[in-house]
C-alpha cells in the first residue's frame, strides 16, 4: 500500500509517538523537513539510530541527531565534489597537452585510432569513443565554442573537445592511450600508477 500524505506537523508526531525519537524543538523539526524532506531526511539517514526489528529508535536518540548526520554527509559529499573537480580539470589538461605534444593539435589525430592502444581487448572502445569524438567535432551544435571553431578554423583542437566531455568519457579516454602516454600522465598526478589511475577516475 502506498503511504498517505500527512502534513510536516503530523510527520513529526508520528517521529515522537510511534517511533520513539526524541524531539525537543518542534519548530526545528518542521524547519528541517521542509528543507530537507522526511524522505531525503529520516529514509536516509535514520539507520544508525534505529532497531531494524522494532524500526523504532535507541538510545534516546533525537532529531537533532540525524540532522546532524545529514549535514556531516552533505559537507563531506561537497568537500570530495570540490577535489573530484579539481582531477577533473587537470585530468582534461593533462591528456590534451601530452597527446598534442606527441600529435599535434589537428583533430584528425584524435580521430585516428592507431594514436591510441591498440591492443585486442581495446578495439570496440577505441572505436565507440573515436565515434563520440567525431560526433562532436563534426556535428554538435549544442556548444558554441564548438560551432565556432568549426565554422572559423575547420579544425577543434582536442584541448577544446576535452571540455566537452564527461568525466566518464575522460577516464576511457585515458584508458585507450599508449602506455607511454599514460606514464607521462600519471606523473603528472605525482607518478600514480596506471591501474591506481584507471581505478580513480
Amino acid at each position: 500500500m502506498s503511504k498517505p500524505f500527512i502534513t510536516y506537523t503530523a510527520q513529526v508526531e508520528k517521529l515522537k509517538n510511534e517511533k520513539n525519537l526524541v524531539i525537543t524543538d518542534d519548530d526545528f523539526a518542521v524547519e528541517s523537513l521542509q528543507n530537507i524532506s522526511y524522505y531525503a531526511l529520516i529514509g536516509g539517514y535514520k539507520h544508525p539510530f534505529i532497531d531494524i526489528h522494532t524500526r523504532k529508535y535507541i538510545n534516546e536518540a533525537c532529531f537533532e541527531d540525524i540532522v546532524a548526520l545529514y549535514e556531516f554527509d552533505e559537507e563531506l559529499r561537497g568537500i570530495f565534489f570540490k577535489y573530484l573537480c579539481r582531477v577533473e580539470r587537470k585530468m582534461r589538461s593533462s591528456i590534451s597537452y601530452h597527446f598534442c605534444k606527441k600529435h599535434g593539435e589537428r583533430q584528425e589525430e584524435y580521430l585516428n585510432s592507431n594514436n591510441y592502444g591498440n591492443i585486442p581487448k581495446n578495439k570496440n572502445g577505441i572505436t565507440k569513443l573515436i565515434k563520440m569524438l567525431d560526433m562532436m567535432a563534426n556535428k554538435n551544435k549544442d556548444h558554441e565554442y564548438l560551432v565556432y571553431q568549426r565554422n572559423k578554423y575547420h579544425n577543434i583542437p582536442l584541448w577544446v573537445i576535452m571540455n566537452t566531455l564527461t568525466f566518464g568519457q575522460i577516464s576511457k579516454m585515458f584508458e585507450f592511450l599508449p602506455q607511454n602516454m599514460q606514464g607521462a600522465i600519471c606523473q603528472d598526478f605525482g607518478n600514480v600508477k596506471k591501474n591506481e589511475m584507471i581505478k580513480y577516475t
